[in-house]
Protein backbone atom coordinates (compact mmCIF):
# COMPACT_ATOMS: atom_id res chain seq x y z
CA UNK A 1 0.00 0.00 0.00
CA UNK A 2 1.49 3.61 -0.63
CA UNK A 3 1.64 5.82 2.06
CA UNK A 4 -0.75 8.10 3.19
CA UNK A 5 -0.70 11.86 2.64
CA UNK A 6 -0.48 14.42 5.80
CA UNK A 7 -1.41 18.11 5.39
CA UNK A 8 -0.52 20.26 8.10
CA UNK A 9 -2.14 23.89 9.07
CA UNK A 10 -1.51 26.71 11.43
CA UNK A 11 -4.70 27.71 13.22
CA UNK A 12 -5.12 30.45 15.74
CA UNK A 13 -6.33 29.00 18.89
CA UNK A 14 -10.08 31.10 19.05
CA UNK A 15 -10.91 29.46 15.52
CA UNK A 16 -10.71 25.76 17.26
CA UNK A 17 -14.24 25.95 18.62
CA UNK A 18 -15.49 26.92 14.79
CA UNK A 19 -13.69 24.35 13.27
CA UNK A 20 -14.61 21.61 15.36
CA UNK A 21 -18.58 22.84 14.65
CA UNK A 22 -17.66 22.63 11.25
CA UNK A 23 -16.67 19.79 11.03
CA UNK A 24 -19.16 17.63 13.09
CA UNK A 25 -21.51 16.78 10.62
CA UNK A 26 -18.45 14.73 8.60
CA UNK A 27 -16.60 13.09 11.39
CA UNK A 28 -16.28 10.74 14.59
CA UNK A 29 -13.86 10.60 17.53
CA UNK A 30 -11.24 8.36 17.38
CA UNK A 31 -12.49 5.59 19.83
CA UNK A 32 -9.15 5.70 21.52
CA UNK A 33 -9.81 9.33 22.66
CA UNK A 34 -13.42 8.66 23.66
CA UNK A 35 -12.34 6.62 25.79
CA UNK A 36 -10.03 8.83 27.84
CA UNK A 37 -12.94 11.06 28.86
CA UNK A 38 -12.05 14.23 27.45
CA UNK A 39 -11.93 12.80 23.51
CA UNK A 40 -8.26 14.01 23.78
CA UNK A 41 -5.12 12.28 24.58
CA UNK A 42 -1.83 13.60 25.13
CA UNK A 43 1.22 12.33 22.83
CA UNK A 44 4.91 12.08 24.33
CA UNK A 45 8.23 11.71 22.48
CA UNK A 46 11.44 11.72 22.79
CA UNK A 47 13.37 12.70 18.59
CA UNK A 48 16.45 11.44 18.54
CA UNK A 49 19.32 12.51 16.13
CA UNK A 50 22.97 12.48 15.22
CA UNK A 51 25.15 14.20 17.21
CA UNK A 52 25.79 17.11 13.94
CA UNK A 53 21.91 17.40 13.96
CA UNK A 54 21.80 15.87 10.54
CA UNK A 55 17.76 14.69 10.63
CA UNK A 56 16.89 18.23 11.51
CA UNK A 57 19.30 20.03 8.40
CA UNK A 58 17.49 17.62 6.03
CA UNK A 59 13.97 19.16 7.59
CA UNK A 60 15.21 22.59 7.08
CA UNK A 61 17.05 22.24 3.67
CA UNK A 62 13.70 20.02 2.48
CA UNK A 63 15.48 16.95 1.74
CA UNK A 64 12.54 15.28 0.08
CA UNK A 65 13.39 11.67 1.31
CA UNK A 66 14.15 11.48 4.54
CA UNK A 67 13.81 10.28 8.18
CA UNK A 68 13.15 11.06 11.76
CA UNK A 69 13.06 8.63 14.78
CA UNK A 70 11.15 8.51 17.98
CA UNK A 71 10.44 6.47 21.06
CA UNK A 72 6.84 7.68 21.94
CA UNK A 73 4.16 7.25 24.58
CA UNK A 74 0.58 8.53 25.43
CA UNK A 75 -0.56 9.88 28.78
CA UNK A 76 0.79 9.08 32.01
CA UNK A 77 2.56 6.06 32.83
CA UNK A 78 1.07 3.10 34.47
CA UNK A 79 2.01 -0.62 34.97
CA UNK A 80 1.40 -1.76 31.63
CA UNK A 81 2.33 1.25 29.73
CA UNK A 82 2.94 0.42 26.10
CA UNK A 83 5.88 2.73 24.11
CA UNK A 84 6.50 2.80 20.40
CA UNK A 85 10.03 2.43 18.50
CA UNK A 86 9.15 4.58 15.65
CA UNK A 87 10.72 5.76 12.41
CA UNK A 88 8.85 8.20 10.58
CA UNK A 89 9.85 8.13 6.33
CA UNK A 90 9.12 10.84 4.11
CA UNK A 91 9.10 10.64 0.41
CA UNK A 92 7.90 13.58 -1.22
CA UNK A 93 4.83 14.28 0.04
CA UNK A 94 4.01 10.76 1.38
CA UNK A 95 3.94 9.67 4.91
CA UNK A 96 5.14 6.11 6.23
CA UNK A 97 5.91 4.29 9.27
CA UNK A 98 7.78 2.08 10.93
CA UNK A 99 6.14 0.62 14.73
CA UNK A 100 7.50 -1.37 17.23
CA UNK A 101 5.66 -1.33 20.57
CA UNK A 102 6.83 -2.87 23.64
CA UNK A 103 6.14 -2.40 27.63
CA UNK A 104 7.84 0.47 28.95
CA UNK A 105 9.88 -1.49 31.51
CA UNK A 106 11.79 -3.47 28.45
CA UNK A 107 12.86 0.17 26.36
CA UNK A 108 15.94 0.02 28.59
CA UNK A 109 17.17 -2.93 27.75
CA UNK A 110 16.31 -3.02 24.01
CA UNK A 111 18.39 -0.24 23.76
CA UNK A 112 21.23 -1.27 25.64
CA UNK A 113 21.17 -4.54 22.74
CA UNK A 114 19.12 -7.00 24.83
CA UNK A 115 16.97 -9.82 22.84
CA UNK A 116 14.17 -8.30 22.00
CA UNK A 117 12.06 -11.07 20.81
CA UNK A 118 10.06 -11.48 24.48
CA UNK A 119 9.97 -7.66 24.09
CA UNK A 120 7.67 -6.83 21.00
CA UNK A 121 4.55 -6.64 21.10
CA UNK A 122 2.99 -8.18 17.91
CA UNK A 123 -0.67 -7.08 16.35
CA UNK A 124 -0.19 -8.20 12.76
CA UNK A 125 1.06 -11.59 13.62
CA UNK A 126 3.42 -11.69 10.40
CA UNK A 127 6.60 -10.73 12.39
CA UNK A 128 6.12 -6.75 10.98
CA UNK A 129 6.86 -5.16 14.31
CA UNK A 130 9.92 -6.95 15.23
CA UNK A 131 11.44 -6.24 11.81
CA UNK A 132 10.41 -2.75 12.57
CA UNK A 133 12.29 -2.65 16.06
CA UNK A 134 15.04 -4.29 14.60
CA UNK A 135 15.19 -1.65 11.69
CA UNK A 136 15.51 1.51 14.61
CA UNK A 137 17.71 -0.24 16.75
CA UNK A 138 20.28 -0.59 13.21
CA UNK A 139 19.78 2.78 12.60
CA UNK A 140 19.85 4.20 16.35
CA UNK A 141 23.28 1.97 16.71
CA UNK A 142 24.53 3.03 13.27
CA UNK A 143 23.93 6.83 13.63
CA UNK A 144 24.66 6.78 17.11
CA UNK A 145 21.34 8.58 17.90
CA UNK A 146 21.30 10.88 21.07
CA UNK A 147 17.58 12.35 22.18
CA UNK A 148 17.52 15.71 21.41
CA UNK A 149 13.99 17.01 22.36
CA UNK A 150 11.07 15.91 24.34
CA UNK A 151 7.78 16.87 22.60
CA UNK A 152 4.53 16.82 24.33
CA UNK A 153 1.09 17.96 23.08
CA UNK A 154 -2.51 17.47 23.95
CA UNK A 155 -4.23 15.49 20.67
CA UNK A 156 -8.10 16.13 19.34
CA UNK A 157 -8.61 12.85 16.91
CA UNK A 158 -11.40 12.34 14.30
CA UNK A 159 -12.20 10.17 11.39
CA UNK A 160 -14.53 10.99 8.43
CA UNK A 161 -17.90 9.31 9.02
CA UNK A 162 -17.86 8.28 5.17
CA UNK A 163 -13.87 7.45 4.71
CA UNK A 164 -12.25 6.05 7.81
CA UNK A 165 -9.32 6.40 6.23
CA UNK A 166 -8.74 9.89 6.32
CA UNK A 167 -7.82 11.48 10.17
CA UNK A 168 -7.95 14.78 11.23
CA UNK A 169 -6.41 16.01 14.44
CA UNK A 170 -6.11 19.37 16.56
CA UNK A 171 -2.72 18.72 17.79
CA UNK A 172 -2.78 21.40 21.04
CA UNK A 173 -0.42 22.82 23.89
CA UNK A 174 2.81 21.95 21.53
CA UNK A 175 5.50 22.14 24.47
CA UNK A 176 9.49 20.43 25.15
CA UNK A 177 12.37 20.14 27.23
CA UNK A 178 15.68 20.39 25.39
CA UNK A 179 18.06 17.25 25.39
CA UNK A 180 15.91 14.84 28.17
CA UNK A 181 16.77 11.57 29.00
CA UNK A 182 14.76 9.02 28.41
CA UNK A 183 13.43 8.52 31.92
CA UNK A 184 11.52 12.07 31.16
CA UNK A 185 9.24 10.68 28.60
CA UNK A 186 6.09 11.09 31.21
CA UNK A 187 7.63 14.16 32.86
CA UNK A 188 7.00 17.52 32.38
CA UNK A 189 10.59 19.35 33.27
CA UNK A 190 11.24 22.92 32.24
CA UNK A 191 8.64 23.04 29.28
CA UNK A 192 9.00 25.40 26.86
CA UNK A 193 5.65 26.19 24.80
CA UNK A 194 6.45 26.57 20.79
CA UNK A 195 3.49 28.42 19.28
CA UNK A 196 1.73 29.90 22.05
CA UNK A 197 -1.74 31.12 21.12
CA UNK A 198 -2.15 28.41 18.21
CA UNK A 199 -2.57 24.57 17.42
CA UNK A 200 -1.60 22.26 14.90
CA UNK A 201 -4.26 20.86 12.02
CA UNK A 202 -3.31 17.73 10.98
CA UNK A 203 -5.51 15.91 7.47
CA UNK A 204 -3.98 12.54 6.49
CA UNK A 205 -5.31 10.80 4.10
CA UNK A 206 -4.36 7.74 1.27
CA UNK A 207 -5.90 9.54 -2.55
CA UNK A 208 -7.82 12.87 -2.19
CA UNK A 209 -8.85 15.45 0.21
CA UNK A 210 -12.79 15.61 0.33
CA UNK A 211 -14.94 18.43 -0.81
CA UNK A 212 -15.89 19.15 2.93
CA UNK A 213 -12.44 19.42 4.10
CA UNK A 214 -11.79 21.96 1.47
CA UNK A 215 -14.18 24.26 2.00
CA UNK A 216 -13.55 24.51 5.48
CA UNK A 217 -10.11 25.08 4.77
CA UNK A 218 -11.23 27.92 2.15
CA UNK A 219 -13.57 29.00 4.82
CA UNK A 220 -11.15 30.20 7.35
CA UNK A 221 -8.41 30.49 4.73
CA UNK A 222 -5.98 27.97 5.30
CA UNK A 223 -2.97 27.70 4.13
CA UNK A 224 -1.28 24.26 3.90
CA UNK A 225 2.69 24.61 5.86
CA UNK A 226 5.49 22.67 6.21
CA UNK A 227 5.14 22.16 10.10
CA UNK A 228 7.76 19.99 12.00
CA UNK A 229 7.09 19.61 15.71
CA UNK A 230 10.18 18.61 15.99
CA UNK A 231 12.21 21.23 14.42
CA UNK A 232 10.08 23.82 15.89
CA UNK A 233 10.56 22.50 19.46
CA UNK A 234 14.39 22.13 19.01
CA UNK A 235 14.25 26.22 17.18
CA UNK A 236 12.27 27.19 20.21
CA UNK A 237 15.07 26.04 22.23
CA UNK A 238 17.78 27.50 20.21
CA UNK A 239 18.72 24.02 20.56
CA UNK A 240 21.06 22.86 17.89
CA UNK A 241 22.85 26.26 18.76
CA UNK A 242 23.87 25.53 21.73
CA UNK A 243 25.00 22.31 21.39
CA UNK A 244 26.91 23.10 18.28
CA UNK A 245 28.54 26.13 20.57
CA UNK A 246 29.64 24.90 23.29
CA UNK A 247 27.17 23.15 25.80
CA UNK A 248 27.99 19.31 26.53
CA UNK A 249 24.79 17.17 27.43
CA UNK A 250 25.25 13.52 28.00
CA UNK A 251 22.48 12.57 25.03
CA UNK A 252 23.07 8.89 25.16
CA UNK A 253 22.12 7.54 28.65
CA UNK A 254 21.71 3.67 27.53
CA UNK A 255 24.48 2.86 24.46
CA UNK A 256 27.30 0.85 25.62
CA UNK A 257 29.15 -0.88 22.85
CA UNK A 258 27.13 -0.98 19.58
CA UNK A 259 26.02 -4.20 18.65
CA UNK A 260 27.15 -6.35 14.93
CA UNK A 261 24.86 -4.39 12.68
CA UNK A 262 22.82 -6.41 10.26
CA UNK A 263 22.59 -3.95 6.67
CA UNK A 264 19.30 -5.74 5.78
CA UNK A 265 17.42 -2.77 8.07
CA UNK A 266 19.50 0.37 6.36
CA UNK A 267 16.57 1.13 4.51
Amino acid sequence: MPGRFEYKYLVPDKLRDEIRAAMRPYVKVDPFAAKQGKNEYTVRSVYYDTHDFSCYDEKHAGVKVRKKFRIRGYDTPGKDSVVFLEIKRKYNNNIEKNRAPMLAEDLATALEGGNIDDSIISFSGNGKEKKDAQRFLYHYNRRRLRPAVLVIYDREPFFSKFDPKVRLTFDKNVRSTLFPSLGMLYKEHQIKYAMPGHFILEVKFFTGLPHWILRILERYQLKRMALSKYTICLDSHNGPRKFRYGLTVDRSPYRTQAPALNNQYAL
